[in-house]
């Protein structure tokens, strides 16, 4: 049987959802004998920050390419790499990167992980970039993949046309072994408190400000509630300026970056996610496989659109509901068994080896488009 070629093309294995994303897609791939998966990172191999991608058994081309990189040589190399695939998978949008793949003569799809820009500066170069990414994904792909529908839209919105437009939400590989107890031992005060927490990059748009200032108030009527900041960014200083002032340092835990955020996770009583316009929302459906109750913003983009399929009461417009949403669920009993099940239920749906199919058949549709 004939397999079929599938190149990724990456800038490079940072921390984070593409990263995540790539991670698990590219496992779950591997276990189909019906395709050949090859990584192309425009990185140089040294200097690739996360290593975990690298430990896989797959096979990585490493071309490095610079910020505003011209050198002609590089890109007709990268096309006459990416000729030997039937399908290029795209997940950074660079023009003469993009203009490279469409020159090889395979067929090109582009993985769409951004949508939104509210609460993220956009500058005049930002906005025209944009304008261009629309024009040239308009021009050069034969498929585009959105993370969620409410990044196809916002896309749309802005004119993008290309043929083969389809929501494949990202895939998840679930951690069946939690380690709870490791997060006990670090930290014991923790053990028997109603934890409110979340796990995140501390950045502007993902505003843990919001669940920080909405935590307050129920660390003022309840003294056993602790919250849980499991992350690390450049908002980190203005956050503990925040605790500061709002007088919770008695009831709030930074503990930095973590690589087992599983396992602070599941000892969290209820998760918060405030990103605004968030593309899809990775850390929400591993916290729902625990079992646990999310909560997060009307305005939360991809986020949104996930739990009003499962959840929609815990879905607040502002500060103040949330507030008043954490306060009631630190008065109900431990969670019941039926609440949890459905959100296992629900989070089963973004296995990535269900997703895994769901690419697969794409990827037929789009080697048989003329």
């Amino acid at each position: 049987m004939q397999k079929l070629k599938v190149i990724h093309v990456v800038h490079d294995f940072l921390f984070g959802g593409i990263e995540s994303y790539l991670f698990y897609l590219v496992q779950a791939q591997l276990q189909n004998p019906a395709l050949e998966i090859t990584i192309l990172c425009c990185q140089r191999e040294e200097k690739v920050a996360n290593p975990r991608i690298k430990a896989l058994p797959v096979h990585i081309l490493y071309v490095p390419i610079k910020p505003f990189d011209i050198g002609i040589a590089k890109y007709k190399r990268i096309s006459t790499i990416v000729s030997g695939y039937d399908i290029a998978q795209l997940h950074i949008f660079k023009p003469l990167l993009l203009i490279a793949l469409a020159q090889s003569g395979s067929r090109v799809v582009f993985t769409v992980h951004t949508a939104g820009a509210v609460r993220r500066e956009q500058t005049f170069y930002q906005k025209l970039k944009a304008q261009f990414q629309v024009w040239q994904l308009n021009k050069q792909c034969h498929g585009i993949v959105n993370n969620s529908r409410y990044s196809q839209q916002y896309w749309q919105e802005k004119g993008l046309r290309a043929p083969n437009n389809a929501v494949i939400y990202n895939g998840v590989q679930f951690n069946l072994s939690v380690e709870s107890e490791l997060v006990y031992e670090r930290y014991p005060f923790l053990r028997g408190k109603f934890i409110v927490g979340t796990t995140s990059r501390f950045i502007n748009w993902k505003r843990v400000d919001y669940l920080i200032r909405g935590f307050a108030k129920l660390a003022q009527e309840n003294q056993e509630a602790r919250l849980l900041l499991v992350g690390d960014g450049t908002e980190m200083d203005n956050l503990k300026k925040l605790v500061d002032e709002l007088q919770l340092n008695e009831a709030v835990l930074f503990t930095g970056f973590q690589k087992n955020v599983t396992a602070y996770q599941s000892i969290m009583d209820v998760c918060v996610f405030p990103s605004v316009s968030e593309p899809f929302g990775l850390v929400a459906i591993e916290c729902m496989h625990l079992g646990k109750p999310v909560v997060v913003m009307q305005d939360g983009g991809g986020l949104t659109e996930l739990l009003s399929q499962v959840e929609p009461g815990h879905i607040v417009e502002d500060i103040h509901q949330l507030s008043e949403l954490l306060l009631s669920l630190s008065h109900l009993p431990s969670d019941n068994m039926a609440h949890s099940g459905k959100r296992v239920a629900f989070a089963e749906h973004f296995n990535v080896l269900n997703i895994e199919k769901e690419y697969f058949h794409y990827y037929k549709t789009i080697a048989a488009y003329a």
